[in-house]
C-alpha cells in the first residue's frame, strides 16, 4: 500500500503549531479518520496504531492530532481553557484537511481525552454524520455524555471493567441512544491493558482490533 506521509502547517491555540500526521493515499479518498489521542497516549500506542491502519485498508485518508500537552502547562490550566485549547487545537487541524478536500465520510476514533476532543468536534455540522470510535471515553464528564445524546452518532464504545473511567448505567443508556455497541473487557484498566498480565493484555488488544475492524467495515 503506497502511502504519503504529510505534516500540515496548522496554527492552533495560541498561535502555536499543532503537531499532526496526516496520511493519503495516492488516488483521492472519499474518507477520512481523525485519530485522537490521550494524553500520554499516543497515536503510535497498539490499540490506536492498529485503527488508523484498519482505516487506511479500508481505504481512508488519516489524520492523527499528535497533541503533546504532558509538556506543557496544559493540566495546570482550569477546566474551561482547557477544553478552548483542545477544541482549538484539534478543529485547526481537521479544518485544515477539510478545505483541502471534502470527504464523504468520516470516522472519529478518540482515546480518554481524545474522546472530549471527538466531543468538541461533534458540535459543528462537518462531524455530525460521523462514526464515531470512544476508547475509554470518559463517561464522568457531564457535558460529553450530553453531547453523545444530543448527535447520537453512530458509535463504538471501548472500555474495561478496571478504568475508573467505567460507568456501566451511562454506558448502556449512550449505547441505546446511538443504536451503537460497546465492547466490555474484564479487568482491563484506563491503558486498555491488564496490570501483570502480558498475554491477557494481548487477547484483550485482539478483540479490541477485531471489534473496530468490523465496525469501519460495516460502515466504510
Amino acid at each position: 500500500m503506497e502511502l504519503s506521509f504529510n505534516f500540515l502547517d496548522v496554527t492552533g491555540y495560541r498561535d502555536q503549531p499543532v503537531p499532526n500526521t496526516f496520511i493519503t493515499h495516492p488516488k483521492q479518498a472519499n474518507n477520512l479518520g481523525v485519530i485522537l489521542p490521550g494524553y500520554r497516549y499516543s497515536a503510535d500506542m497498539p490499540p490506536m496504531h492498529y485503527t488508523r491502519r484498519i482505516l487506511l485498508e479500508q481505504g481512508a485518508d488519516t489524520l492523527s492530532v499528535d497533541y503533546v500537552y504532558y509538556r506543557t502547562n496544559f493540566m495546570k490550566q482550569p477546566q474551561n481553557e482547557q477544553d478552548r485549547w483542545l477544541s482549538t487545537d484539534v478543529m485547526a487541524a481537521c479544518s485544515k484537511v477539510l478545505s483541502q478536500h471534502s470527504y464523504e465520510k468520516i470516522t472519529l476514533v478518540g482515546k480518554s481525552l481524545g474522546t472530549l476532543a471527538m466531543g468538541h468536534l461533534l458540535a459543528d455540522r462537518r462531524f455530525q454524520q460521523a462514526d464515531c470510535i470512544w476508547l475509554t471515553p470518559l463517561l464522568t464528564v457531564d457535558w460529553l455524555g450530553s453531547r453523545i445524546q444530543q448527535i447520537y452518532p453512530r458509535s463504538l464504545f471501548i472500555i474495561g471493567t478496571a478504568d475508573q473511567f467505567y460507568q456501566p448505567d451511562i454506558l448502556k443508556q449512550l449505547e441505546k441512544v446511538t443504536n451503537g455497541r460497546s465492547l466490555i473487557l474484564e479487568d482491563v484498566n484506563h491503558a486498555l491493558e491488564i496490570d501483570g498480565d502480558i498475554q491477557r493484555s494481548l487477547e484483550a488488544l485482539s478483540k479490541i482490533t477485531q471489534t473496530i475492524q468490523e465496525f469501519v467495515k460495516e460502515h466504510i
